[in-house]
């Protein structure tokens, strides 16, 4: 019996896979830090490009030759910028495109596949962690510090377990992170797969509408159990437009078993609230966080949205005052004389640190192929989600956002 192995399949499977980690995973950040990372990365990605055509791609080459130019050329206007941040956008860009390029044809379904495969890991180790919180200390996998909290030397550190399948972190314990560093970062992932089984239904192939269904069962508990606010939002927005920009009959039987879904959710939802109020998801990841502790009123500057805030005000400001940007360093000094623990809000504070010019033309780069060969409403849905996520998280290119440009970018000749 002859055995037949698929190489292009394991190959881009790898491809996706390491696509996933960078950034924001817990085995990238804790067991591969430093810069260096992306300068290894970087020359393999480059060497595989050089070697294999299959591989090259002039969209996202011009986008990194102009990220260089807008590097140097900051480095060269006001300083604190070096090469170590073009070499993470780079590593993040290349990243998606080769994992694209591997097999063009077959990459969106083998994506989707991945994301349904962690997934559904995930919602397993979390059910399990939360059931049995004590089981976390019979799992066999190696803890590591994740974040320290206090002064030196009288700090208290929190630690997580496991990296490659799944990251139980105590500082999240009854929230559902994958292989991320946090839940922010692994909504990202998850509504962007929602995004491409409502809007890209037709560039992927199931065996039954039944396997569909469970892949979407998947990522929506994927999404709600990650308890994260800006998934949420995204959430939202991703069944706002499929609902109201849908009107075709074949997609009408999708709708009623989303509608099912969300009731069921909603329902949970709001029985976790009434059996434990405060400490429940609604009230913690939404309620909170948008009306404060108190609830005396609409307040976006609670809980961890201070920091982000602070972030957006700073960055609005460096920018009005310096339209050329200021570089990392001049940044991060007015960042941290504002105040401590200020993060997030990438969106802006790319802007601040580049100047404005290349945040539009780098913005440009980003949403032009999605304006072009989409609808108008499925464009107008992708920039609101690459706003949403990014006033919220730290990195402004993530390989799962720039992966719909690139890939309508890479397929336009097969849809011809």
């Amino acid at each position: 019996m002859e055995i037949r192995i698929n190489k292009s399949a394991i190959t881009q499977y790898l491809l996706i896979y390491l696509m996933f980690i960078i950034p924001g995973s817990c085995l990238f950040a804790k067991y591969w830090t430093g810069t260096m990372k992306y300068f290894v990365l970087l020359i393999v990605y480059v060497a595989l490009i050089a070697f294999k055509n299959k591989y090259q791609s002039r969209y996202s080459i011009c986008f990194l030759l102009l990220l260089l130019f807008f590097t140097v050329f900051s480095r060269f206007l006001v300083g604190g910028v070096g090469l170590s941040a073009w070499c993470q956008f780079a590593v993040c860009i290349l990243s998606t495109q080769i994992a694209i390029c591997c097999d063009r044809e077959n990459f969106l379904n083998r994506w989707i596949h991945t994301v349904e495969f962690f997934a559904a890991i995930s919602i397993g180790f979390w059910a399990v962690f939360c059931i049995a919180p004590n089981l976390v200390n019979l799992w066999p996998a190696q803890s590591y510090d994740t974040q320290a909290l206090g002064t030196a030397g009288w700090e208290t550190y929190w630690h997580g377990k496991g990296v490659l399948l799944y990251s139980y972190l105590e500082i999240h314990p009854t929230r559902n992170c994958g292989i991320f560093t946090e839940p922010g970062v692994y909504q990202i992932v998850l509504n962007m797969a929602l995004f491409v089984l409502l809007f890209w239904k037709d560039k992927l192939s199931f065996a039954a509408e039944r396997r569909y269904r469970r892949c979407l069962n998947i990522i929506l508990i994927g999404i709600i159990t990650a308890q994260s606010t800006t998934g949420y939002l995204g959430l939202i927005l991703i069944l706002f437009f499929f609902y109201f920009t849908h009107q075709e009959y074949e997609v009408s039987r999708v709708k009623f078993y989303l509608m099912g879904l969300v009731f069921i959710a909603l329902v949970v939802l709001f029985v976790d609230y009434a059996t434990r109020a405060n400490d429940s998801i609604l009230y913690k990841q939404i309620i909170e966080k948008l009306f404060g502790s108190s609830g005396s009123g609409f307040d976006v500057s609670s809980g961890t949205g201070q920091y982000r805030l602070g972030t957006m005000m700073i960055s609005l400001a460096t920018v009005f005052q310096h339209p050329l940007g200021v570089g990392y360093d001049a940044f991060y000094a007015a960042r941290n004389a504002f105040g401590s623990g200020l993060v997030a809000a990438s969106l802006l504070a790319f802007a601040a640190v580049y100047g404005i010019i290349p945040w539009l033309i780098v913005l440009g780069m980003i949403f032009t192929p999605v304006f072009r060969y989409q609808r108008r409403a499925v464009a107008f849905l992708y920039v609101l989600l690459f706003v949403n996520t990014t006033l919220a998280q730290t990195d402004l290119i993530y390989p799962a956002f720039f992966m719909i440009p690139m890939y309508l970018v890479a397929t336009k000749n097969m849809r011809r």
